[in-house]
């Protein structure tokens, strides 16, 4: 393909070149919290990566990202966009090399090594590059003045190539579907900016767990019930359609759970077929929609690797496997048995989450008003979205390593375990009008075992700060991610 034919295709999705607006379609308003992490490290060398599950929005968090520069005055020619799976490129053969070369001749008329700022390039679906991570590791060692930011809807691909080629010199972003508090935002019943009043709570969180002092964080709570007592019905509305319907973008306007469901049912196959078996050359799809279908609706409980290869007519190492591939796909996330011993936790059984509520809603054809009368199903749905919020504020009260939760078990057992500190908080979900006694004295005895700073039971209506547990709604709980 022709230079120039190269130019005309780059024009259509660089509307900003011509001083034409981006396109409604493709970019919104609303702005979650990984729009702010990125935008805030826009200027470093490393290249950016965003991963994450497909359809959580990462096309439109990368629009929003180069409005935002234009907005600062940065020279539309800097800034380059391109889905790498663009039809007339790949049929004419063309390579990145030579789609940067044409940008700069045409478009910047300037050679690279004479660049005084930053040129911006967003590179999407760049998954579909062969060889993409090689390729972008020789162009950042030739030191250019190019921040290159890259997206895929195959975040197995991009994750693998991350770990080799890249490390080192790439920082990555994990996309997932919108947390309860963004979709407050979105739906305007938190204010845009709500993330300073969870600023002081999380600040607060720290200071009770190093003093073992509740008190500090009580008081923080009580202010919150103060700021949103006015907005407690319409946030319980939205928690309700939240454990039905999850938290995916495009599903923020639609009334249908029929249609909801549908288009669950349908992402699942498209990552599947498209990131899962395509990337893993796996033989049989069908077993491991079997797999996917059974720890959804068995979510938040233990997992019996030898029975659960038996029911699926597999070996254990594939079923081993087949949970490795789900995990990297974002689906499914493991919960260990807490212990300072790692030899104590990998004898112990795992238990399984589905990360998404509307996910596993939708596998396990519970994506409807009707759940919320179940008291079983509706149990396991909160201990899924309580399980994957604790990641979120475990990451956010200590940014590192991919963050875990445990749970612990000896005659009964806790839901879950933080660790912030060091120090292990237990939690407990008891979305129920009654709280057994028995949950505070089993909190009581893993806070004395465990010199644990205090516990803290997640409850249907019940908020209650005494001694060393808190007893705090599910609807306030998910307030503070």
């Amino acid at each position: 393909m022709e230079e120039i034919e190269i130019i005309k295709v780059l024009n259509r999705y660089n509307p900003w070149w011509d001083n034409k607006p981006i396109p409604e379609s493709k970019t919104s308003p609303f702005r979650r919290g990984d729009f702010y992490e990125i935008r805030n490290s826009i200027e470093k060398r490393e290249i950016a990566s965003i991963v994450g599950p497909r359809r959580v929005g990462k096309t439109i968090l990368i629009h929003q990202l180069i409005q935002d520069l234009l907005d600062k005055g940065v020279s539309p020619s800097r800034i380059l966009y391109l889905s790498i799976d663009e039809v007339e490129l790949s049929k004419g053969g063309v390579e990145l090399k030579h789609i940067i070369e044409a940008y700069f001749k045409y478009i910047v008329k300037k050679p690279l090594d004479q660049l005084d700022n930053n040129h911006y390039l967003f590179l999407d679906e760049v998954q579909e590059l062969p060889q993409w991570e090689k390729i972008l590791k020789n162009w950042y060692d030739l030191g250019y003045k190019l921040k290159f930011i890259i997206s895929g809807s195959s975040s197995i691909w991009i994750s693998k190539g991350t770990e080799e080629s890249l490390l080192g010199r790439i920082k990555t972003s994990v996309m997932m579907p919108l947390k309860f508090s963004e979709v407050l935002r979105y739906k305007k019943i938190l204010p845009e900016n709500f993330n300073l009043e969870r600023k002081r709570i999380h600040e607060s969180f720290i200071k009770a767990v190093e003093s073992k002092k509740l008190e500090i964080l009580k008081q923080e709570l009580d202010k919150l019930i103060g700021l949103i007592s006015q907005k407690r019905e319409a946030i319980e509305i939205e928690l309700s359609r939240y454990l039905v319907t999850g938290g995916y973008p495009e599903f923020l306007e639609e009334m249908s759970y029929p249609k909801i469901g549908e288009s669950i049912r349908d992402k699942i196959k498209l990552i599947f077929f498209k990131d899962i078996v395509r990337y893993f050359r796996i033989r049989n799809p069908k077993v491991l929609e079997d797999l996917f279908k059974l720890l959804a609706k068995n979510s938040g409980e233990m997992i019996n690797l030898v029975k659960t290869a038996n029911i699926l007519d597999i070996q254990r190492p594939t079923l081993k496997d087949y949970l490795k591939y789900l995990t990297k796909a974002y689906l499914i996330k493991n919960s260990e048995f807490y212990s300072s011993s790692r030899k104590t936790r990998i004898r112990k059984q795992n238990k399984i989450y589905v990360l998404d509520s509307g996910i596993r809603n939708g596998i396990s054809d519970f994506l409807d008003e009707l759940l919320l009368n179940d008291e079983t199903e509706i149990g396991r749905v909160v201990q899924g979205v309580i399980f994957d919020h604790l990641s979120r504020l475990k990451f956010n009260l200590e940014q590192g390593p991919e963050p875990d939760i445990f749970y612990w078990r000896n005659k009964k057992e806790i839901d879950y375990v933080m660790e912030i500190r060091r120090k292990p908080i237990p939690i407990e979900s008891k979305f129920r009008g009654v709280l057994p006694e028995a949950t505070l004295n089993e909190i009581e005895n893993f806070i004395k075992e465990y010199k644990s700073p205090f516990g803290i039971v997640i409850t249907k209506d019940l908020y209650k700060i005494e001694g060393n547990i808190a007893r705090i709604p599910l609807w306030m709980f998910l307030l503070l991610i």
